[in-house]
């Protein structure tokens, strides 16, 4: 399972804190021992919080806002935004929602040009005073319209309101973009591309979906028993600076199993081979902008491309924008 910052547990925790429950009580409730010095917990953990915070709240804005949002409000929009065929359409039936049902959180989505943007206008901040449930909201929007159309939605940008944070490197965990802070909109930027893309789920999927939410939502996409986490462990298990892609056929023989099997099996994930060496290469080009002084020929070599041209094309299809503007 995968694991959540120490910093957004207790910020659920002092979510029901704040509201007069005692944070040891919920703990002990819940089975759940934290230690002084502990820096992460399981991802399960964080998600029975949250529910638990839903719940005893009987608020899926768990607190943060001037008025509760009952419990239900998200399933009845989902449900209703999944029977239209777009992304857009689906993004502007949810937004039109809970612009309905609450002045709390003000939505709108922003076409300009090539890109898109979804823009947050959070009526009481006070209420979230370390922005917790500002960086849930997003997150929960970001990740559910990713799962509606099965393709992980790549951020070109995150703009916040609010200063810097003391945990900026796990908010750039959660969204894998350039962040932007004391800006005068809440906002994410993504390639319009994506609102043309049709949903890709059932009924049932999203009945699934819904029952074990928080969970999807909260942490960093994957489980650690899939396949294609497998598959990744083995690619990322290296330790040479330039990004080793062995053939599908050594792949599955690492995994003890036929390149047939393997392939199917990634198959019911909704994923494949070269799927997944385009996420790691995009994931790994996107850190290496943002986080260091590589330049793009060193980046390109390290991501194992032939030249920085066809590095720059493949990173155009995966953000919409060429690395430098990217990291410019």
């Amino acid at each position: 399972m995968a694991k959540v910052d120490i910093h957004y547990f207790r910020e659920a925790l002092n979510c029901a804190v704040r509201k007069g429950f005692n944070g040891d009580e919920i703990l002990s409730t819940l089975d759940i021992v934290i230690t002084p010095n502990q820096q992460r917990v399981d991802g399960e953990q964080m998600a029975r919080l949250v529910q638990y915070v839903w719940a005893n709240l009987n608020d899926e804005f768990l607190g943060c806002t001037n008025l509760p949002c009952k419990m239900g409000m998200f399933p009845f929009m989902a449900r209703h935004v999944l029977h239209y065929k777009s992304l857009e359409k689906m993004l502007k039936q949810g937004i039109s929602f809970y612009n309905l049902v609450t002045d709390d959180i003000q939505m709108k989505l922003v076409k300009s040009g090539d890109f898109a943007e979804l823009e947050f206008i959070f009526s009481h901040p006070e209420r979230d005073p370390n922005h917790f449930f500002l960086e849930f909201w997003l997150i929960i929007w970001h990740r559910f319209s990713s799962w509606l159309i099965d393709v992980k939605i790549p951020l070109n940008q995150a703009c916040f309101t609010h200063t810097k944070p003391s945990h900026y490197q796990e908010a750039k965990l959660l969204f894998s973009c350039r962040h932007r802070f004391n800006r005068p909109v809440v906002k994410l930027r993504f390639h319009a591309k994506y609102l043309d893309l049709p949903c890709a789920r059932t009924g049932k999927e999203l009945t699934r979906f819904l029952r074990e939410s928080p969970a999807d939502l909260i942490t960093i996409p994957g489980s650690e028993h899939s396949f294609k986490a497998k598959v990744i462990a083995i690619l990322m298990h290296n330790d040479s600076d330039i990004l080793f892609c062995p053939s599908f056929g050594t792949i599955a023989l690492k995994l003890n199993m036929s390149a047939q099997t393997l392939r199917r099996r990634l198959k019911v994930e909704g994923t494949s081979y070269p799927m997944i060496k385009d996420e790691i290469r995009r994931d790994l080009a996107i850190e290496y902008l943002l986080s260091s002084n590589r330049s793009i020929t060193d980046i390109s070599t390290a991501l194992g491309f032939s030249e920085p041209r066809s590095f720059t094309r493949a990173f155009k299809d995966w953000t919409g924008v060429s690395p430098s503007k990217y990291s410019g």
